[in-house]
Parts: C-alpha cells; sequence; structure tokens
C-alpha cells in the first residue's frame, strides 16, 4: 500500500483544470527535435508518449484538486493501461461500502474515455450486473484534453451522494431495478444498497486478492499490528 497514491481533495462533480504537466503538443515537438533524423522513431514516440501521459495523470493524483478524498488507485503490475482501486464510502445508502474497481484505459486515450468495473458485486442504477459502471451521464461526449481520468475518479466516488441519485436519467441506468426502486420505493432500495455495501466488507470479498495484477490487497492485522497501528494514528492526531 506504500505505493498507493491517495487520493485527497473534493468529492464535488465539478471538473477541475487539466494535469500540471506539458501539453501534447509541446512534449511531441520536444521528442521529434530530440530524435531528427531517425526513421525509426515515429512509432516509438507515440507508444513513450502515451505512457508519458498516462504515468503523468497518475502522478498528478497528488494534487488535492484532482481527486476525491476516500478512493485509492494505482497501476496494474504488468500493464500501464489497467488501473485497480477502491472507493470507500461513509455516507448515504452505501455508507461502509468498501467498493473494489478496474479502471480499464483504452490504447486511444484521451480520444476515447475509459471503462470502469467494479469487482464487488453492486445494487446500483448506473451498474449493471456484469459490474460495468455506465459513464454516459456524466460523459455524454468524451473531450479530449478537457476529461482526464481523475474526472472519472470523481464520478466512481459521486455516484454514490444522494445528489448524483437524484439526478439520474432512465436511459443512463443499465440497471433498470435499481433505478425504478429508487424513485419509487427508497425503503426497500436502501436496503439493498446496504447490502451491497455489507457484502462489500466481508472476508470473502476484502480479503480477496483477485487478480493477480491487482496491488491493492487488504490483510487482516493481528491484536499487535491494530494497536500498534492505532497508536501511530492517535500519536499523529496529537501532533498536528
Amino acid at each position: 500500500m506504500n505505493n498507493l497514491r491517495r487520493l485527497i481533495g473534493r468529492s464535488s462533480t465539478s471538473q477541475s483544470k487539466s494535469p500540471a504537466s506539458p501539453t501534447p503538443a509541446e512534449y511531441m515537438q520536444e521528442q521529434d527535435e530530440n530524435a531528427e533524423g531517425d526513421n525509426s522513431t515515429p512509432q516509438l514516440t507515440n507508444e513513450y508518449f502515451k505512457r508519458y501521459e498516462l504515468m503523468t495523470e497518475f502522478i498528478n493524483l497528488r494534487n488535492p484538486s484532482h481527486c476525491p478524498l476516500g478512493v485509492y488507485v494505482i497501476p496494474s503490475s504488468d500493464n500501464l493501461n489497467v488501473w485497480y482501486g477502491v472507493v470507500f464510502v461513509h455516507k448515504g445508502y452505501y455508507r461502509s461500502g468498501v467498493f473494489k474497481f478496474r479502471m480499464t484505459i483504452p490504447e486511444n486515450y484521451p480520444n476515447h474515455p475509459p471503462s470502469v468495473t467494479f469487482l464487488t458485486e453492486m445494487f446500483h442504477p448506473l451498474v449493471d450486473t456484469q459490474g460495468n459502471l455506465s459513464l454516459s451521464q456524466q460523459f455524454a461526449t468524451w473531450r479530449p484534453y478537457q476529461d482526464y481520468l481523475f474526472h472519472v475518479l470523481h464520478y466512481v466516488k459521486n455516484i454514490f451522494k444522494r445528489v448524483v441519485l437524484d439526478g439520474l436519467v432512465d436511459k443512463h441506468c443499465p440497471h433498470k431495478e435499481a433505478y425504478r426502486l429508487y424513485r419509487t420505493d427508497r425503503t426497500v432500495f436502501g436496503k439493498l444498497a446496504q447490502q451491497s455495501a455489507q457484502l462489500s466488507i466481508t472476508e470473502s470479498y476484502l480479503f480477496d486478492h483477485f487478480p493477480e495484477n491487482n496491488l491493492i490487497k487488504f490483510s487482516k492485522l493481528s491484536e499487535a499490528e491494530y494497536e500498534d497501528l492505532r497508536t501511530q494514528i492517535l500519536d499523529s492526531a496529537r501532533s498536528s
């Protein structure tokens, strides 16, 4: 977990400015100048540039304005285009939930958006039975170099908030039963949402390390480890 970037910032639906890094045009110009006269460079430069963009976005997640509190994310161990994450939900219908997800970034990103799949079973209007999150309501038209991965991470956090649930439109919701119950019977919806939250923190879900390239892993603490961690947290709180 030491390599995780903690995402600390506002949990709002508003979108921030693009990451503070060289623009694609500036970077490509620099690469072209450095590689002038090398005929094998264009393809290699393009691949390198794609990796550069993704790593820049990941590094910039340290920016407090880029990602929401309670979300952790890290690239997979063998593919920079696959990021694994977890979102901790503390309020609302899904409170106490710890939901794992995978964000898959297409090779033609940023021209096309990433896809998000939850690895935890979930009863949610925007999540289909296979765990795929619908992004169409928030990103009706994906805008390259205006919409970024951190915007998607904000949305992953925000879908559990009532303000987003209240504004959902039927055509964007693949889980029709969840959408119907949210509109017609909040009591039943709340119970099913809470079942999802409780399921997410059972041992079989929380401590399951699937798949192997997911570096976000949870493990049990012994009593001694728990007390040591508790002491560290309390000492840190007193000194701050």
